[in-house]
């Protein structure tokens, strides 16, 4: 009788495990489905390398200057189109015409938020953007700290306008702001 009953204990658990196996390999099917989809909307929004496979999703912001240089198209010689420019030559931004001082580290920043702009750029995508190699990666509230410092540079240079928007739980996004002539 034990063990008729330990055996049916069994089956059942069996059968369990067996059920819960497939719920997994769905739930994951659906994840990689959920990471193509990403993939394929960051392509249409922002020109993203289109990736598939989730460990992908963290090399787009490093490869995304890597494709719109390769692409064969002419770059710009200045990002974004309002009263910040963002000019790739002379590794410069200004504000209504006038140079900003900034660092190298904010310059690079502000390049990948500005070859984004109007769409969000993750602190993970920043980290892969500034940090080619993993092992040399700093703490990930370094951003927060380039992020504060960006956003005061460009404040004081635009008497008060703030060009970089906090997305939370997501990340920044790098708005167009009219000048004041266009605006009028």
């Amino acid at each position: 009788m034990a063990d008729d009953n330990l055996s049916a204990r069994l089956v059942e658990i069996e059968s369990m495990l067996d059920r819960s196996r497939k719920r997994f390999e769905e739930g994951s099917r659906l994840v990689e489905d959920a990471h193509k989809a990403l993939a394929d909307m960051q392509q249409q929004l922002i020109g993203a390398p289109n990736t598939s496979g989730r460990d992908d999703g963290d090399e787009v912001a490093s490869k995304l200057l890597a494709s719109l240089r390769a692409s064969g198209e002419e770059m710009p010689a200045t990002l974004c189109g309002g009263r910040l420019a963002v000019d790739q030559v002379q590794r410069l931004i200004r504000i209504d015409g006038h140079p900003i001082a900034i660092t190298e580290m904010e310059y690079r920043v502000l390049e990948l938020l500005a070859f984004a702009r109007n769409n969000v750029v993750t602190r993970t995508m920043l980290l892969k953007h500034l940090y080619r190699r993993s092992d040399d990666q700093p703490q990930p509230k370094i951003i927060d700290v380039f992020i504060s410092k960006l956003r005061k540079k460009l404040r004081n240079a635009s008497n008060g306008a703030e060009f970089i928007e906090t997305i939370p739980q997501r990340g920044w996004i790098l708005r167009d702001i009219e000048s004041p002539s266009a605006a009028a």
